[in-house]
């Protein structure tokens, strides 16, 4: 989508042929949108989607969002700690009505938000990027946020999935972080200093303090295929992976211990 100013024949152009093809894949978005619009849905009840707000937190350019709100999720909060995200509020105000700005850069510490304000936070393969010292505050600020009976989302890559698409490399990360990073550096694929790779309890143990119970759904994503254009890891072991666990037999067997193999999917309702 375009980052021209809004009402150039360049942005319009952009814009509706994003806006059209997403329409035309109502039935069929990206497999990782569709779980996201899957989890929304379940969520929402008998309320409008235009009353659902969505906080995505570390929201790059802000494109899922946009997506989203094509769909009708048009309430939508969007935080990042670095970006210009002019023009992409001009295209919301243009097309969702909105009188302020709703994506921005903030501190990666606290959010913008009043307390118990969002129906649903999500993120995207944004914690392995988030710094020791604003770990603990990026969940707790998630806790404050969130309504109770809210629902926080998230899509974690951690140490314990053997490839890491991050620096191409497979296992090393398995190594103490010190001796991790000489290798990598060794071997031409460095470490980059925003990649910052825990194990998946971390996450649990931390959603679970600031948040609530934490529900293990990553087994949920292996049953739609992913979106070939855009998926960043080998696709080849994707598809074994995806037929083990869906596998007659032993399938749950499979899913029981490839789900701690592959990047990990949480769903929590704020308690």
């Amino acid at each position: 989508m375009c980052f021209a100013a809004p009402g150039s024949d360049e942005c319009e152009a952009a814009w509706s042929e994003f806006r059209d093809h997403v329409q035309r894949r109502t039935s069929q978005p990206p497999y990782h949108i569709k779980l996201l619009l899957d989890r929304l849905e379940s969520s929402r009840g008998n309320r409008d989607r235009a009353d659902i707000v969505i906080l995505d937190h570390g929201c790059g350019g802000g494109l899922t969002l946009f997506y989203l709100a094509i769909l009708g999720y048009t309430n939508f909060w969007g935080l990042d700690v670095g970006g210009e995200f002019a023009s992409r509020n001009a295209v919301a105000a243009e097309n969702f009505g909105h009188d302020e700005d709703r994506l921005s850069v903030y501190d990666g510490k606290t959010i913008p938000l009043p307390d118990a304000s969002v129906d649903v936070v999500f993120s995207q393969q944004v914690i392995e990027h988030v710094t020791d010292d604003a770990l603990e505050a990026y969940y707790r600020e998630e806790g404050r946020v969130l309504k109770p009976g809210g629902l926080a989302v998230h899509y974690v890559p951690h140490r314990l999935v053997p490839f890491d698409s991050h620096t191409g490399t497979w296992l090393i990360h398995y190594l103490p972080r010190p001796l991790y990073h000489r290798l990598a550096e060794w071997l031409g694929s460095p470490v980059p200093h925003h990649l910052h790779l825990r194990w998946p309890w971390v996450h649990r143990s931390l959603l679970q303090r600031h948040v609530g119970p934490v529900e293990d759904v990553t087994g949920s994503r292996f049953s739609i295929p992913p979106d070939e254009d855009n998926y960043d890891g080998p696709l080849r072991l994707r598809h074994l992976v995806s037929g083990l666990m869906n596998a007659p037999v032993v399938g749950r067997a499979a899913e029981s211990v490839l789900t701690s193999l592959v990047m990990l999917e949480t769903l929590t309702i704020r308690r």
